[in-house]
């Protein structure tokens, strides 16, 4: 009955926004001073009507700036933004760096610039998008563009969340970059991935995070390429390491969105119960193996009633009441690592803590949206 329950939050958290906005588009070219650079942009947005340069619909929508992969081009991601604009939210494609020889590091800034010149345009009277900016930010990519996001989301305070799709190393590190991100991060790779394997690329990514809040989706018998729409190039590159898919590209892109969707109202919108409906379906999901630590205050965090733990503070056992039989669990530090202890069933659970260094940790319910249990370890 839970699971009823949440599948049908998440349908009404997903559908609360999904108003039949129009599909308007435009272009930009901003200058950026500093670097002594144009940057250009492909922008779709809520409209009154489809067609170019339609007025903006009533309303303030949240900003998705994306990055392209390499030699992609910004073509390769109209599922994109086909998907999140009737969502209400304005999606802005930079077209630079999309030659043989990319400039990563100009890159990340661009699409870093983009999302501040999107909140230049909602104060500019003259612009089409006047009002219409609400001040959350995400910046997004894949590939080549995920690994540029990472870079532009560095110290950057002036944007709300990361989602990056099979992001790929740069030059400069995108896994160093990880490790300055400030905002919650959403990073997929899937287990096909022979161009940018997950373990060379995304998950080094994932454990340079330091972020509060952070996942990882693997989607099972997924590749590369499928994380954008059907792309000569891409295609060619990838078959040439002989991925063996197992789902199709519409699967993959449902995948996708069913989670980014969740994480991105939950992060960018603040809607009730987005990111429990998201943690549940991770914990839920059978198309990915999953990895989530997020201790977000934005997240329900408090354990049930029935869930203890004693001594606090503890030494070298922690006992554990009112978990139920079959339920995962596993202790993290506050840096979201995980730490191995073993686990002696019976009633109650017991946790053997001898080997953690003192110092705060938090017990993480798998299955169990929410549950964390925060203790410490004194000797």
């Amino acid at each position: 009955m839970r699971n009823l329950f949440l599948a049908v939050l998440a349908l009404l958290t997903h559908t609360a926004h999904a108003q039949p906005y129009a599909l308007g588009s435009t272009t930009r070219t901003w200058y950026d001073a500093v670097r002594d650079r144009d940057v250009p942009a492909e922008i779709h947005y809520p409209a009154v009507a489809d067609g170019a340069e339609q007025a903006c619909a009533t309303g303030s929508f949240p900003v998705l700036v994306v990055g392209h992969g390499f030699v992609m081009g910004v073509d390769a991601y109209v599922y994109l933004w086909q998907h999140y604009v009737p969502l209400g939210y304005v999606v802005v494609l930079p077209t630079t760096e999309g030659g043989l020889a990319p400039d990563h590091a100009n890159f990340g800034a661009d699409l870093a610039f983009a999302a501040e010149r999107m909140q230049a345009e909602h104060t500019d009277a003259l612009s089409l998008f006047f009002g219409h900016i609400s001040p959350s930010t995400a910046l997004l990519g894949h590939s080549m563009g995920g690994g540029a996001a990472l870079l532009g989301a560095e110290a950057n305070a002036n944007i709300q969340a990361v989602v990056v799709l099979a992001p790929a190393e740069t030059n400069p590190s995108a896994i160093a970059a990880a490790g300055g991100v400030l905002v919650p991060t959403l990073v997929f790779g899937a287990s096909e991935d022979c161009v940018t394997p997950l373990a060379t690329n995304q998950q080094p990514m994932y454990d340079g995070l330091v972020v509060d809040c952070k996942a990882l989706v693997n989607i099972t018998g997924g590749g590369h390429c499928y994380f954008g729409d059907n792309n000569f190039l891409c295609n060619f590159g990838e078959i040439t390491c002989g991925p063996s898919l197992t789902i199709t590209r519409e699967e993959q892109h449902d995948v996708v969105t069913d989670l980014a969707d969740l994480w991105l109202d939950g992060h960018l919108r603040g809607t009730a119960g987005a990111l429990v409906s998201f943690a549940d379906s991770l914990f839920a999901t059978t198309r990915a193996v999953t990895q989530y630590d997020c201790f977000s205050t934005g997240i329900a965090q408090v354990a049930a009633p029935t869930l203890s733990a004693w001594p606090v503070p503890a030494a070298d056992r922690l006992m554990l009441s009112g978990v139920r039989p079959g339920t995962a669990l596993h202790v993290v530090d506050l840096m979201g690592r995980t730490c191995p202890v073993a686990i002696e069933a019976g009633a109650p659970l017991t946790l053997n803590t001898a080997s953690l260094a003192e110092g705060s940790y938090r017990v993480v319910l798998s299955g169990v949206a929410g549950q964390v249990l925060p203790f410490v370890v004194a000797r």
